[in-house]
């Protein structure tokens, strides 16, 4: 299991904000799998992270979400894409996939109950 993949939805969206607007101050390539960072926060805040892609468990930051827990956390996620550009761009992908997907489903749902409604006679409604 990856990072990403132990992060939850709205950890790893808001991980992705924060890559894109430029939240990660510092990174440093630890070894072939670690990193360590630097991430402004919420009210000028800045948060040590750490993540280790081969055992994303070990990850960690000292944030109030992510201190002393083994979660993965907004800041880690943001660490994370940072490092893997590439990886940002295909969760924005999958993410655009998604909602157009839903959509889809809810506009075909939305047909449905229309048509279902319309059948209907006076006395049934």
């Amino acid at each position: 299991m990856g990072l990403l993949d132990l992060a939850s939805g709205a950890s790893a969206w808001r991980g992705y904000e924060y890559y894109k607007t430029g939240n990660v101050l510092t990174k440093i390539k630890l070894s072939e799998t670690e990193y360590k960072g630097i991430l402004q926060g919420s009210n000028n805040k800045s948060y040590e992270v750490f993540i280790d892609i081969e055992h994303p468990r070990k990850s960690h930051c000292n944030c109030p979400h992510a201190n002393g827990k083994r979660v993965i956390c907004k800041h880690q996620a943001a660490l994370y894409f940072s490092v893997f550009p590439e990886e940002a761009d295909q969760y924005y992908e999958e993410v655009v996939e998604y909602e157009e997907e839903e959509e889809r489903r809810q506009e075909e749902i939305d047909k449905k109950v229309v048509a279902y409604i319309n059948s209907l006679s006076k006395e049934e409604l």
